[in-house]
């Protein structure tokens, strides 16, 4: 039996249990596969990423006169965006479907409202759910890390903590500091990610591309030169590397995980 390190897919996954599926089956190997353990690099991840999109779709609907308006505003975001145009969307069609769903013939005067609310329960629910998840551990603090708890601006739009969703700018990336601290290990991580290494599916896609770069970048410039822009850009590597003996990588996303694991003698388990 090996213990689990949580990525950030699978602390999204428990903390906004949804898709139902998914989060049941994490729980279950979480509580059979002690011990359980997050790095507060998922939370930054979580922050910076999948709770700074959400937050913006909420402001996004606070700024517009309705819903309906609101989802011109995001239709109109470049297609450069991506997934995070269409994540923007998904959030919004899930709290409209969510109003329609439990008033369904009730008047739309108050639709904005009920959106908002919704939206904004969900964001909490999930950053408060992210740090107090059952049989979970966290582990390896950031003195970067900006913690705290999500906060209204004056005009009730949704802010990080600090009015930041980003990592405090004075400190150095703790993050690269703890993958610099082993360079035979950090040369593995790059070699594992040179394309000859990989598969055509996995080495075609640009989150390893930049993995690869941010990590040749620390090699080269170490820990206190690191560009902080490219924390976030670590990623699965990170995990990788963190990961405790005796303990396999849990994610809901193997297929970049396994060619880093692999280097370095570890597992990437999808429960």
């Amino acid at each position: 039996m090996a213990g689990s390190f949580l990525d950030t897919t699978i602390v999204i996954a428990t903390a906004e249990k949804s898709p139902i599926a998914i989060s049941i089956a994490a729980e279950k190997h979480i509580a059979a596969n002690p011990p359980a353990e997050t790095p507060y690099y998922a939370l930054r991840e979580l922050l910076a990423g999948h709770l700074h999109l959400l937050c913006d779709t909420h402001n996004a609907i606070l700024a517009a006169a309705n819903p309906a308006e609101a989802i011109v505003a995001l239709l109109r975001r470049s297609p450069a965006e991506g997934r995070k145009r269409e994540a923007r969307i998904a959030a919004l069609a899930l709290s409209l479907a969510k109003a329609f769903g439990e008033n369904p013939s009730g008047g739309r005067d108050e639709l904005k409202r009920e959106t908002l609310q919704d939206l904004s329960l969900r964001i909490n629910q999930i950053w408060r759910r992210a740090h107090r998840l059952k049989n979970v551990s966290l582990v390896q603090s950031l003195g970067c890390f900006n913690r705290g708890s999500l906060t209204f601006g004056p005009s009730g739009e949704l802010r990080g903590p600090k009015d930041s969703f980003n990592c405090i700018s004075e400190e150095r990336c703790a993050a690269a500091a703890y993958l610099f601290d082993n360079k035979s290990l950090l040369h593995k991580l790059i070699t594992a990610l040179h394309p000859k290494n990989l598969t055509p599916e996995v080495a075609a896609k640009n989150e390893n591309r930049q993995r690869r770069k941010a990590l040749k970048e620390l090699a080269e410039k170490g820990p206190n030169e690191f560009h902080k822009g490219r924390c976030r850009a670590l990623g699965d590597a990170y995990f990788a590397a963190m990961c405790p003996p005796g303990s396999d990588v849990l994610s809901t996303n193997i297929q970049d995980h396994l060619p880093l694991c692999v280097a370095l003698g570890k597992r990437a388990i999808e429960p």
